[in-house]
């Protein structure tokens, strides 16, 4: 059996006992971004930190093939051309 420094088994699964003796371990563990899986009564609880999530480790990318402004600031014709058809869309049975 593997331990780290503060004496719990390095499996990422852990028994409801051994969490009971060392949650604040296991604890400070999945906050650092390691997953725990805990077996209690037949079933498996799993704890993580959501800083440890895919998304929080996803790189932002530039998608817009218009500059930002250019959507917040529309065109004052269209969208008046826009209003009339949904107006008249709306006055449609």
């Amino acid at each position: 059996m593997v331990y780290d420094g503060c004496g719990v088994d390095m499996k990422a699964e852990i028994t409801a006992t051994n969490f009971r003796k060392h949650m604040f371990e296991v604890m400070e563990r999945a906050v650092h971004g390691e997953t725990v899986e805990i077996s209690w009564k037949g079933s498996k609880l799993r704890l993580w930190s959501p800083q440890g999530s895919k998304l929080a480790r996803a790189v932002r990318r530039k998608a817009l093939l218009v500059p930002p402004e250019s959507i917040v600031e529309s065109d004052a014709e269209l969208m008046a051309e826009l209003g009339e058809k949904w107006a008249r869309d709306d006055r449609e049975p």
